[in-house]
């Protein structure tokens, strides 16, 4: 009889345990969607300590399981690492509006001071290398544009500008993880095996789909691996359809869940000295 009373308190006392670290998780969730919400005109050095303050105290709390607190801390980056690209483009925006006008010079410089400590922190938070040489190459414009725009150099320069297409951190995307097109994942879905185009630790567009009615919402059991990967660890998981691409015959979906497995996916990648690139 007291050996049934321990069982069945140990099993409350687990059970209490498990639905506040759900608890904790759809915090942290909710907070991290707010984050991906940060105005990218607003410096984010707030948002930073704020996402940096909450990774500190889940570090710290009992309830929640050590791929929980890896899981929050590299969703966390990688909502830093992005608003501090978008906010790199506002700056550089903002630089080249000064440059143009001979009466805001002082401002310009105050700018470019803050457009590199900002491009430092995204390179300390992992910045891509492709997003360092588009930022480098609009410094160069900035700098090769006089104020009155007169020059040859300010007249080229000006024509490169207009020409760029898009803001060079986000690239007209409103992805908040990178996404790696190698290593590709194998996906397997209803007896079937696909093959990722791309995957981030949000979600993934899967190649060579069949057509078909594909709603946007509708959830998919897929089993995930690393392809190219000796031994790769098959993982269970479900994903939720968020568009049909016809054109591309791919299929974009997002993870349902804060602690998905591409994250665990990432870090066998990072183990196998696999690292993913675009």
């Amino acid at each position: 009889m007291a050996t049934a009373q321990v069982n069945q308190a140990r099993l409350a006392q687990q059970e209490a345990k498990e639905k506040q670290r759900q608890m904790w998780l759809e915090r942290a969730g909710k907070e991290l969607q707010a984050a991906e919400n940060w105005d990218s005109a607003k410096k984010p050095d707030t948002l930073a300590k704020r996402l940096e303050t909450m990774v500190e105290v889940s570090n710290k709390t009992e309830c929640l399981i050590p791929s929980d607190k890896n899981d929050i801390r590299d969703r966390s980056r990688a909502v830093t690492l992005k608003a501090y690209e978008k906010y790199l483009d506002i700056l550089l925006e903002r630089a080249m509006a000064a440059t143009r006008d001979k009466d805001r010079q002082t401002e310009k410089n105050e700018i470019l001071k803050e457009i590199n400590e900002t491009l430092n922190v995204a390179i300390k938070l992992g910045t891509s290398q492709k997003i360092r040489d588009a930022a480098k190459e609009r410094l160069d414009i900035i700098r090769q544009t006089s104020a009155v725009g007169d020059s040859s150099k300010a007249k080229e320069a000006a024509e490169r500008e207009a020409a760029r297409k898009g803001p060079v951190g986000v690239q007209n995307e409103h992805r908040t993880f990178t996404r790696w097109s190698d290593p590709a994942l194998i996906v397997q879905v209803g007896g079937r095996t696909f093959k990722t185009a791309d995957w981030s630790l949000g979600g993934m567009l899967i190649a060579d789909w069949p057509d078909g009615n594909w709603d946007p919402g509708m959830p998919l059991d897929v089993k995930l691996s690393i392809d190219e990967l000796e031994g790769a660890k098959v993982y269970q998981e479900k994903i939720e359809v968020v568009r049909y691409i016809a054109e591309k015959h791919a299929l974009a979906c997002k993870t349902r869940r804060f602690a998905s497995v591409l994250m665990q996916i990432k870090r066998d990648c990072d183990a196998a000295d696999m690292e993913p690139s675009a």
